[in-house]
């Protein structure tokens, strides 16, 4: 391991100055990082996924959604459209992506729009959805020609940011320094016992910047499970074996709180984004004769349009800023920068 790491070294150095040099030149200027008069809110991170993203996005839709017009801006990673593209009742995950198509099916009064152009993507907003009050754009720390009113940087409590390295030896899009660009970092996946001291050193490591916050928040996960047209307690799941399907970064969360309930399931693990395809459809179809299937609510709407008649719930995450582990509130920041002149 020590080897090929050795072998990828150069690589990851190529990459390091090409990713800084790239940040310079719209540091100084040099190219333009539009800005709107509109709020928005930008989610990003500097590794290349498991950090919590979508889930932060869901938070800020559900918690401001009753006194804005939201409109939520996505690349629509891996999908099968191209350029702009405004979510209504016929569209499916395979068009707009699977992150997309979840903010869509929890939060249909909002509007939801993809574009790989998030440029192109504010122009069509600003002039087709002119109502929009807040327009949240997820992933976008990387794509600078946009420049969020609120820039909101995730990263994991168990691994962070600034103990990983830059592709290809580690997982960083660019380096460590970039997370100076960030107004505020949420560290999600947090222990709920985490320590004083833990919390202490974590923001020791952060190396704060005076005007950037930083906010601790928890995991839990729903106590009851949803199918298109039927939701139950998730006890229903200790009654047999059953199969639970993931194609997510980092699905280590789930599977210990699915083991933590003593249930028996077979995981079957897949990329991050994955589509189905026709091989892993009959997997699954074998593996769950007779068995209830078990997925995210992300790979939901990708997999239940190709397994349709079988007995499939997904189970819902939420995120929790404790106030005992927070000296802010994670609200009220929020709000005091949608309520500014």
């Amino acid at each position: 391991m020590k080897k090929l790491k050795f072998l990828l070294y150069p690589i990851s150095v190529l990459y390091s100055i090409y990713s800084s040099f790239r940040n310079l030149l719209f540091d100084f200027g040099l190219i333009d990082s539009i800005e709107y008069k509109i709020p928005t809110i930008g989610i990003g991170n500097l590794s290349t996924g498991g950090t919590g993203k979508s889930i932060i996005v869901d938070y800020l839709i559900e918690k401001f959604k009753k006194n804005k017009k939201i409109t939520t801006l996505s690349r629509g990673y891996n999908r099968k459209t191209k350029g702009f593209v405004h979510a209504s009742k016929s569209s499916d995950a395979y068009e707009i992506g699977d992150e997309p198509f979840q903010f869509f099916s929890k939060h249909p009064e909002i509007n939801v729009v993809v574009c790989e152009d998030r440029r192109k993507g504010m122009n069509i907003i600003l002039k087709n959805l002119s109502d929009t009050e807040l327009c949240i754009w997820d992933d976008v720390f990387q794509h600078r020609f946009v420049k969020p009113g609120l820039m909101i940087l995730s990263t994991t409590f168990q691994f962070p940011f600034y103990r990983d390295e830059i592709l290809p030896i580690g997982n960083l899009r660019e380096n460590k320094d970039s997370s100076k660009r960030a107004d505020i970092i949420v560290v999600t996946k947090c222990p709920i016992d985490m320590q004083v001291n833990d919390k202490k050193l974590f923001i020791e490591s952060l190396n704060l910047l005076e005007y950037q916050k930083v906010f601790f928040s928890t995991l839990s996960y729903k106590k009851k499970i949803k199918s298109d047209l039927d939701e139950v307690n998730i006890d229903i799941l200790a009654n047999n074996e059953f199969i639970l399907v993931t194609g997510i970064s980092d699905s280590s969360y789930l599977v210990n709180f699915l083991k933590s309930k003593a249930f028996n399931f077979k995981h079957l693990k897949y990329s991050d984004h994955y589509n189905f395809n026709k091989l892993s459809i009959e997997k699954i179809r074998s593996l769950s004769d007779g068995k209830k299937i078990l997925t995210t609510e992300k790979d939901f709407g990708r997999l239940k349009p190709k397994i349709s008649d079988r007995d499939i719930y997904f189970i819902e995450v939420s995120m929790h800023f404790d106030s005992e582990v927070n000296e802010l509130n994670f609200d009220e920041v929020i709000s005091e920068y949608l309520n500014q002149d």
